[in-house]
C-alpha cells in the first residue's frame, strides 16, 4: 500500500531531487510553482542541508493544525529532519486515494507552519525554508535594466564570499565601487513590500552590511583611540581620558554597533561577522588593537560614575529589551548623561557604586 507515495516521502529522505523530479507529475503545481521550479527550490534546500553535514532527513508524519489555511483541503503534513543539524523543512501534502484503494496520488505539496508531529521529539533545530522570489514566478516580466542588474546581482555577492571563510575588508572598497552601480539601481527601483522576496533582495542587504561595516572601521581609524596610542597617551589624565572614552562611544552609537561593548567583553569571545563570516583586514586588526586599549579604561571610568544604586539598577534591567539595556548600563556616557541631570536639579549622585554586586555584565 502506498508504493507511489513512499517512492516521494524516499526521495524526500535521500534529498535525490532528480527521482522527485521523476516521480511528481508534471501538469500539477506545488506551492503555486510549475513542477520543475517547485523541484529546484527544494534542490536548493537540499545542498543548504548536505553542506551542513546532513546525510539523510528522517521523515516524520503529522498535521497542519492551522484550521484557517486551506481548511476545505486534507491536513497531512511530514517533516524531514536533518540527522546532524535537526534542522528541518515542513510540507502538507495533498493526497488522494487512488481507485484501486491501494495507494495515494499527490494534488499539491506545499510548505507549512504549523506542522505538529504525531510523535514531536524535542531536538529540533531550526525550520528551513523555501526561497521563492517573486521575479521567478511564471509570467513575470522585469524591465530590460532589472534583468541585466538582477544577473549581475546574483554573480557580485559569489564573487565576494565563494570559497571563503572570511570577508576582508580590504577587497571591500573595490567590491563597492564596482557593484555600486546596480545596488543604486535596486535602490531607487526596486520592490520592497513586506512577504515579498525578490532574487537581488541577498545582493542588496549584503552590499549594505558590508558598506555600513566598511564605514564603521574607517571611523574607528580615525577615533580618539587610536590617535592617543599614536601619542602615546598610554596614561592620559582622566579629564582627556573620559574625552576619549566618550569619542569611542560617539563613533559605536553613531554606527549602531554599540552591542560591541557587550560582544567583545571577553577577549576573543566574539568575531565581528556579516552573515556568519567574520571580518578580516588591516582595518579589522586596527579595530582590535585598539579596542584592547580602550574596553579596560572605559570599564574603570564606568565602575567609578556608574550613576545607578542597587534599586535603580535591579529596575533598568527589567527593561523588555534585555540586549539594549544591557549594552547601555556599561557605556560612560550613559551614566554622565544621568549624573548631569541629577546636577542640573541639584541632587547629589556618590561615587562608588560601580564597585558593588552587579550582574555580571556590569561588571
Amino acid at each position: 500500500m502506498d508504493f507511489y507515495l513512499n517512492q516521494v516521502l524516499s526521495a524526500f529522505s535521500s534529498m535525490d531531487a532528480k527521482e522527485l523530479s521523476e516521480l511528481l507529475n508534471p501538469e500539477s503545481t506545488f506551492q503555486d510553482l510549475p513542477k520543475n521550479l517547485f523541484v529546484r527550490k527544494v534542490e536548493e534546500t537540499f545542498k543548504e542541508f548536505k553542506k551542513a553535514g546532513d546525510a539523510f532527513l528522517e521523515v516524520e508524519s503529522g498535521n497542519c493544525c492551522n484550521l484557517t489555511c486551506n481548511p476545505t483541503l486534507i491536513r497531512t503534513a511530514y517533516r524531514f529532519t536533518g540527522d546532524k543539524t535537526r534542522n528541518y523543512l515542513d510540507f502538507r501534502f495533498i493526497v488522494e486515494l487512488t481507485d484501486d484503494g491501494k495507494d495515494h496520488s499527490i494534488l499539491d505539496i506545499f510548505e507549512c507552519y504549523s506542522l505538529r508531529c504525531k510523535e514531536r521529539k524535542d531536538w529540533y533545530g531550526e525550520q528551513i525554508r523555501l526561497s521563492i522570489f517573486e521575479d521567478e514566478m511564471p509570467g513575470y516580466k522585469g524591465s530590460p535594466d532589472e534583468v541585466i542588474h538582477t544577473e549581475i546581482a546574483l554573480r557580485a555577492e559569489s564573487e565576494f564570499i565563494e570559497g571563503k571563510d572570511k570577508l576582508n575588508l580590504d577587497e571591500a572598497e573595490t567590491w563597492i565601487l564596482k557593484y555600486m552601480p546596480t545596488y543604486e539601481f535596486f535602490n531607487e527601483n526596486g520592490q520592497f513590500e513586506p512577504y515579498h522576496f525578490w532574487s537581488w533582495n541577498n545582493f542588496y542587504w549584503f552590499f549594505k552590511g558590508i558598506q555600513h561595516s566598511l564605514g564603521f572601521f574607517k571611523n574607528w581609524e580615525k577615533s580618539l583611540v587610536v590617535e592617543a596610542i599614536y601619542l602615546n597617551l598610554d596614561l592620559p589624565d582622566e579629564e582627556t581620558l573620559i574625552e576619549i572614552i566618550l569619542n569611542a562611544e560617539g563613533i559605536l552609537k553613531e554606527n549602531g554597533e554599540e552591542y560591541f561593548v557587550l560582544a567583545l567583553k571577553e577577549k576573543n569571545s566574539f568575531q565581528i561577522a556579516l552573515y556568519s563570516l567574520p571580518f578580516e583586514g588591516n582595518l579589522v586588526d586596527i579595530f582590535y588593537r585598539y579596542w584592547a586599549w580602550f574596553a579596560p579604561r572605559q570599564e574603570t571610568l564606568v565602575k567609578k560614575y556608574f550613576a545607578l544604586n542597587e534599586t535603580e539598577t535591579d529596575e533598568f534591567l527589567e527593561d523588555k529589551d534585555e540586549l539594549t539595556t544591557a549594552v547601555n548600563i556599561r557605556l560612560l556616557s550613559f551614566h554622565l548623561d544621568i549624573r548631569k541631570g541629577a546636577k542640573d536639579r541639584g541632587e547629589d549622585i556618590p561615587f562608588g557604586l560601580g564597585e558593588k554586586d552587579l550582574p555580571p555584565f556590569c561588571k
